[in-house]
């Protein structure tokens, strides 16, 4: 459920730096909230196979509030209440 909270405040925080460009849409990618975190991918992903550093590489161009908002959601369900 954290994970689905922390992609919400994502989507809103994409909203509000689009509305304060002047409607210049602004979307900011995993890589982009990781490197906020001081976690920035690209070093470690320079490490990898060229085959998984290519794979990697189109997840963390995503947006990050969807990139979270599945992972939670697939977590949410995996481990969901089972009455």
């Amino acid at each position: 459920r954290l994970l689905l909270a922390h992609a919400l405040m994502l989507l809103g925080a994409d909203e509000i730096t689009t509305l304060e460009a002047g409607g210049i849409r602004t979307i900011r990618s995993f890589a982009a909230i990781l490197a906020l975190y001081g976690a920035d991918p690209k070093p470690w992903l320079m490490t990898l196979p060229s085959w998984l550093e290519s794979g990697l590489t189109a997840v963390f161009a995503l947006p990050g509030w969807a990139v979270l908002a599945v992972t939670g959601a697939g977590l949410a369900y995996a481990f969901r209440d089972r009455n």
